[in-house]
């Protein structure tokens, strides 16, 4: 039976009650016997629901993680993808003067905002074409060898629409 230290057993109606005999003052120990808890008495296997923001949007294992980084391969197509390893600022890297189309395999939910940011190398004079998921004011000019660009958008749960764009920078 599990047992409070130190404890104290009243003798009585006469017996006065004082705070060293209720030990008011004194961290008590509860000791419990090795026959008194079993695995069984122990939670195991709870769910919880998931945690819900105040603007309703609901966190799962699929919410996207924001504010971190990626790198995205470079090639005449490229398709970018909105996972929780994605993030929402993703590094390109062009190549060889090459033209590109950019679309998007699925469109976030409304708010979300993805930066591009895009390095030439020596050749540079990338042309950049936005295509299915974005709304954009035309393609992008990388005419600058070895600098950076950057272009942002925000999702209004239909489409990516073009925010801002820089000039060569670096």
């Amino acid at each position: 039976m599990a047992s409070v230290t130190p404890g104290y057993s009243f003798t009585g109606t006469t017996d006065p009650i004082t705070y060293t005999k209720l030990n008011l003052l004194g961290q008590p120990t509860v000791s419990i016997g090795a026959g008194e808890v079993t695995s069984s008495m122990l939670a195991s296997g709870n769910t919880y629901p998931a945690p819900t923001l105040s603007g309703g949007t609901t966190i799962t294992q699929s919410t996207p993680l924001y504010e971190t980084y990626s790198t995205v391969t470079f090639g005449a197509s490229v398709a970018l993808t909105f996972t929780t390893t994605d993030g929402n600022t993703r590094r390109i890297a062009c190549t060889s003067s090459t033209a590109s189309t950019i679309t998007a395999s699925s469109v976030p939910r409304a708010g979300y905002k993805l930066i591009l940011s895009f390095t030439t190398d020596g050749t540079a004079g990338n042309v950049i074409t936005f295509s299915t998921g974005f709304k954009t004011v035309s393609t992008y000019s990388l005419g600058s060898a070895n600098k950076y660009y950057n272009i942002a958008f925000i999702s209004d749960g239909t489409n990516l629409i073009e925010l801002y764009r820089t000039a060569a920078v670096g």
